[in-house]
């Protein structure tokens, strides 16, 4: 983790600038920081020599500005710097092919949930050259492996986001996608919580296929096919097809592997028969009055969950709040800066289940 250890602090009475990074307050032993429009959280801790200085996880800038805050810092204090590990660290430049929850999504065209090696999204990217694709996966090394790829072949119309695909497909509009895949998800048979499919991932499916855009689930697990099918006709109307080891355009290195141990493999292919409303998603995150009565207990709703963990004094009139909130399966980290009127120290990714999850924080401690 890049740092600085300095030989002393000062007191110092908050706000203070210097050059153009911005001290804003001090929670006891974190201090808020402002680069241009970036906000973030600086981490003092007192060690048997010196005073250690590093970044919080939860609101960790790009590097370039995380260097300046820490020598920024230093001459704040007058203090000399014991050691340090962040001249060497270089910035890791953001792809252009990679995205976040905060991101537009709108001109998405088709979707594939867990791509894995790559090999059926890339095909995919160059079977659709005008339409541009969304890999949705959560396993860092399998985006490496694709950035490598589709920088390699040139393939410009494919982007990559590392999140949970309920919530990314939360964000995208209504009747937009012509296509979403999930092929060899894990199993989770011990962990039904965690499956991609399920009835609010169906749900969400259907809103953002057009009329005739389809859904395609391919497992080897006759355990997740049976369980997935059961979840699709819990609909009143919906239209499927179902196969069983019929060979597919692009076989993955999985089904490779399963078929070479002779195991099945099962398709569903729901066809979307609906068009769907718009989504709301112009969601307000302020608040109106200062958070009272906090307490320390875990909230947890149909799909999220609230959780404040603990309250870093400022003086008295505010305080910082650390919480957890969001959907129970992919909640957010945040701070609140809890004075007259609150305000999120950065702002909450615009999704619906952050957004119930605001509403529920502001209604359990606004009275």
């Amino acid at each position: 983790m890049p740092h600085i250890v300095i030989d002393k602090l000062k007191h110092i009475n908050y706000p203070q600038k210097v050059g153009d990074v911005e001290f804003l307050f001090q929670a006891e032993n974190l201090i808020g920081v402002k680069i241009n429009n970036t906000k973030f959280l600086l981490s003092i801790k007192e060690k048997e020599r010196g005073y250690l200085v590093k970044y919080d996880k939860i609101t960790r800038p790009i590097t370039s500005y995380l260097k300046k805050a820490y020598l920024a810092f230093a001459k704040l204090n007058n203090a000399n710097i014991l050691f340090e590990n962040i001249k060497g660290i270089k910035e890791k430049l953001k792809s252009e092919y990679l995205l976040t929850i905060n991101d537009n999504l709108d001109n998405i065209d088709i979707v594939e949930v867990g791509f894995g090696s790559g090999r059926h999204l890339i095909h995919l990217a160059k079977e659709n050259p005008t339409k541009t694709l969304l890999g949705i996966e959560i396993h860092n090394p399998s985006i490496e492996q694709l950035l490598k790829r589709i920088r390699h072949e040139k393939i410009t119309n494919i982007k990559v986001i590392n999140h949970d695909a309920r919530l990314i497909l939360s964000k995208i509009p209504s009747n937009k996608l012509s296509a979403i895949y999930v092929h060899f998800p894990v199993p989770w048979d011990k962990k039904e919580h965690r499956r991609v499919i399920n009835k609010d991932f169906i749900k969400e499916a259907i809103r953002t296929l057009k009329v005739d855009g389809i859904l395609h689930l391919r497992t080897d697990s006759e355990n997740y096919f049976n369980y997935s099918l059961a979840k699709f006709l819990e609909f009143d109307k919906i239209k499927l097809k179902v196969n069983k080891n019929i060979p597919y355009i692009v076989s993955s290195k999985y089904e490779d592997r399963w078929r070479k141990l002779n195991k099945n493999i099962y398709d569903i292919i729901m066809i979307n028969i609906q068009n769907s409303p718009e989504i709301e998603n112009n969601f307000d995150f302020s608040f109106k009055k200062k958070l009272t009565n906090l307490d320390f207990k875990p909230r947890v709703f149909e799909n999220f969950v609230i959780h404040i963990e603990k309250v870093f004094k400022i003086n008295n009139e505010k305080e910082l709040i650390r919480l957890t909130m969001g959907n129970f399966n992919r909640p957010e980290h945040l701070y609140i800066l809890n004075k007259d009127k609150p305000e999120y120290f950065k702002q909450p990714a615009k999704v619906k289940d952050n957004y119930l999850a605001h509403l529920q924080l502001k209604r359990l401690f606004n009275g």
